[in-house]
């Protein structure tokens, strides 16, 4: 029995439920039954959520007009069942090349006797890449639906060969406050379901963050410059004798601050505007992973490693 109801998706409204990577809302217009460009919206809508994270897309959920609060649910928007079947939208959603396996369609009855309802689509994160039906590869950024890079197509397609690994980042200074002690901590998570066999990671923290960086029995460190200023280029292995990251276990690889650190919060703000920690993470045959991220975030505590394009 599918757990989607009228109370679930009036209860979404009420707490202001915002939209994001893995959950759109959609007008009943949005399926408004005509040929040609509204079937494409439909698939690009579809695909994309196959080709990212997967997730929900709720046909029949208003937006509010006040551009301020988009992306927020208003109020339901329903459609009449007998103008558009659950059977029609599925078709839609087959034309997609190749077939998304395992999407599922929930009808949402919110009025029996005016036979009107919502359509909930669970779509399942895919391992290879869909094309919309204009024939171009679709992915969901943020609240956006964008044509994917061809780096990212062809990531996508090796998800069942390579393994797909989730990483965040925490500059914990003060681990240990009499020896002043602290720690570069990386988390890498396996999501696919392939093996991480082989796995490093190269970052690069400024120097005005405070503290010295050494080398290690897990990693190397040298001085280098940019536009930013210096900063310490710092490469991280697991320990030796390590075992592969299996699909959804994680390993958390660590580099040690010695010497503490006098940073203070108000050389935080000042490094937020000037100065970045980049991180790159290698795993196997995978697509590197590579981010530029503000410091302040990193020493509060663990911050997501987005992936992003290529320079």
């Amino acid at each position: 029995m599918s757990a989607w109801t009228r109370q679930r998706l009036e209860q979404m409204i009420a707490d202001g439920v915002e939209e994001g990577l893995s959950l759109d809302y959609k007008r009943a217009a949005a399926l408004i039954r005509t040929e040609g460009r509204q079937h494409v919206e439909i698939t690009k809508d579809v695909s994309a959520m196959a080709n990212s994270a997967g997730g929900v897309l709720i046909y029949g959920i208003a937006e509010p007009e006040d551009r301020a609060k988009r992306h927020l649910p208003d109020r339901l928007d329903p459609l009449l069942r007998s103008g558009i079947s659950k059977e029609w939208l599925d078709q839609i959603i087959q034309t997609i090349q190749p077939r998304i396996e395992g999407v599922v369609i929930h009808p949402v009855t919110i009025d029996e006797q005016a036979g009107t309802v919502c359509y909930v689509v669970e779509i399942p994160q895919s391992h290879t890449a869909h094309q919309a039906r204009d024939h171009v590869y679709y992915k969901r950024y943020n609240f956006n639906v964008l044509p994917m890079d061809d780096y990212e197509v062809r990531d996508v397609m090796n998800r069942k060969s390579n393994p797909k690994i989730r990483a965040a980042i925490f500059v914990n200074k003060e681990t240990d406050n009499l020896l002043r002690v602290g720690a570069i901590l990386v988390r890498l998570k396996n999501v696919g379901r392939v093996l991480a066999r082989h796995v490093m990671v190269d970052i690069e923290i400024p120097v005005d963050m405070g503290g010295v960086f050494v080398p290690d029995l897990n990693g190397n460190v040298s001085l280098q410059q940019n536009g930013e200023g210096y900063f310490y280029s710092i490469r991280i292995f697991p320990e030796a004798g390590h075992t592969p990251i299996f699909p959804g276990s994680h390993l958390v690889l660590r580099h040690t601050i010695r010497n503490g650190s006098s940073l203070q919060f108000g050389d935080v703000e000042r490094l937020v505007s000037t100065c970045h920690v980049r991180l790159t993470v290698f795993a196997d045959e995978m697509q590197p992973l590579k981010a530029k991220l503000e410091i302040a975030p990193v020493l509060a505590g663990w911050t997501p490693v987005e992936s992003q394009p290529p320079a």
